[in-house]
């Protein structure tokens, strides 16, 4: 004779304990979405001819400040008056950078770049633009392809402002254009 099997009885499935997860959770991650804050840096783009032609002054054209970021160090450019009075030196592969590396060769990371000493030379010219009446608010940056992000970023803090020695903030190149080809 064959007997029969009985299939146990299903129990119903205990929701409880994931029911009380979710409860805590909705709030946890609520949470923690608010306290992501998002930083966006207000940048532009070169402008590209067009426009009416400037019209005749005596007035000294406005400082067209660049600057090339290396995987040697930091070159500034349109600056020349003030970096190099008797003239730049021969520029090419092997040209040394206004602000080399700390390590004086290939930087090895972010905190190979001497930011401190970017931030000093560009109030130094910012000083010295405005005494000229060339002012200008605005820097362009070109970087190598290999260059990392948080060195662009970092750089782009260094030239919008500079802490004076007697700790006051002063407004150094707030208008950000990004360009590429550095060589």
């Amino acid at each position: 004779m064959s007997e029969k099997r009985e299939m146990p009885e299903e129990e119903p499935l205990n929701l409880v304990p994931i029911m009380n997860l979710v409860t805590i959770l909705i709030p946890v991650l609520l949470m923690a979405i608010k306290s992501v804050d998002y930083v966006i840096i207000s940048t532009e783009l070169p402008a590209v001819g067009g426009g009416a032609p400037p019209e005749a002054t005596d007035k000294e054209p406005p400082l067209a400040l660049k600057m090339a970021i290396t995987n040697k160090g930091i070159r500034l450019l349109g600056a020349d008056n003030y970096l190099y009075p008797s003239g730049r030196p021969e520029a090419g592969p092997d040209a040394i950078p206004d602000i080399p590396c700390k390590s004086k060769g290939i930087c090895s990371g972010l905190d190979d770049y001497d930011w401190t000493a970017l931030s000093e030379k560009l109030y130094d010219i910012k000083k010295q633009a405005q005494a000229d009446d060339r002012d200008s608010d605005s820097v362009v940056f070109l970087s190598e392809s290999n260059i990392k992000y948080e060195v662009l970023v970092s750089a782009m803090d260094a030239s919008r402002s500079y802490k004076t020695p007697g700790g006051t903030p002063e407004k150094l190149f707030p208008i950000l254009q990004i360009a590429g080809g550095a060589k």
